[in-house]
């Protein structure tokens, strides 16, 4: 047993295990969250532009947002036409058949038996 853990003084004891100081400590975390998140946006906003838009036809019309309405179709149009929105497309195909998938002799909307 530690010396001193029977009367609770194991924090003054410290990890009885050798531990290397991790490099990340000394990073900022603010600056690394801050490069991390402006990556994932601009990620997003290449290759997911058409869900930008559908997302952005969405919202209500507004004197903030109609200005924005047409530069944002532009963009996911110009994405599309080069093929920058390819792995988001074939995997949304995907997920659209599985969802249509049936299994033995069901139709679209019909309720499974209890």
């Amino acid at each position: 047993m530690t010396v001193g853990a029977e009367q609770g003084e194991i924090a003054a004891v410290g990890s009885p295990v050798l531990v290397p100081h991790a490099a990340i400590d000394e990073r900022h975390p603010r600056r690394w969250t801050s490069a991390t998140i402006v990556v994932a946006a601009a990620l997003l906003a290449l290759f997911n532009a058409p869900a930008i838009g559908a997302w952005f036809d969405d919202l209500p019309p507004r004197g903030a947002t109609e200005p924005l309405r047409a530069p944002i179709a532009r963009w996911a149009t110009m994405t599309a036409g080069r093929s920058l929105d390819a792995p988001r497309a074939w995997l949304r195909a995907r997920w659209k058949a599985a969802q249509a998938a049936r299994f033995g002799n069901e139709r679209p909307g019909e309720r499974g038996e209890s």
